[in-house]
């Protein structure tokens, strides 16, 4: 996974950011939209832009939802991939020019990278059986390799959030 210094992932492919470094000029942008609505596109449809026009979706709530589903890991996947990857695929294909950020309560011991797969886990604890494999349930497989990046809060070596260009 590569590092990422520069702001274009508030501009295309999707994020999960937990930095406040990195969200503070997202939230002073302007509200963030609640997950209920992001989803609610699956069903009713995308509206013809984005919220407000933006170049960035700054999505509030998929902490509170994996949170509330855990400890079951096999359940908070499944709905990761039935849902969020969903959404994640077909925003990009609506809106090629459009970041969109989840925006995560933090902190950020629970998101780690395991070098060895290349993913990234959340949850409390070190037994990844009892981890939800977050990057996988998001992004499937777009979450390894040169696609995925770890936004770097700048001037410091803190990982402040995970990012992919584009979801298939």
């Amino acid at each position: 996974m590569q590092e990422m210094t520069s702001s274009s992932w508030k501009r295309r492919g999707s994020s999960f950011v937990w930095s406040p470094e990195l969200l503070g000029s997202l939230i002073t942008d302007g509200d963030a939209t609640p997950l209920r609505t992001v989803l609610g596109w699956l069903e009713t449809g995308f509206p013809d832009s984005p919220p407000g026009d933006r170049q960035t979706i700054l999505v509030g709530g998929l902490q509170t939802v994996l949170e509330a589903m855990m400890p079951d890991v096999e359940t908070a996947y499944a709905w990761l991939r039935a849902n969020i990857l969903r959404l994640c695929q077909e925003c990009g294909d609506r809106w090629e020019r459009v970041g969109l950020v989840f925006g995560m309560d933090g902190p950020g011991r629970l998101f780690t990278y395991n070098e060895a797969d290349d993913l990234v886990y959340f949850g409390k604890g070190t037994d990844r059986s009892k981890l939800l494999p977050v990057t996988r349930g998001i992004w499937n497989g777009a979450a390894t390799g040169n696609g995925a990046y770890r936004l770097m809060v700048e001037q410091t070596k803190e990982v402040g959030g995970y990012h992919v260009q584009r979801v298939s």
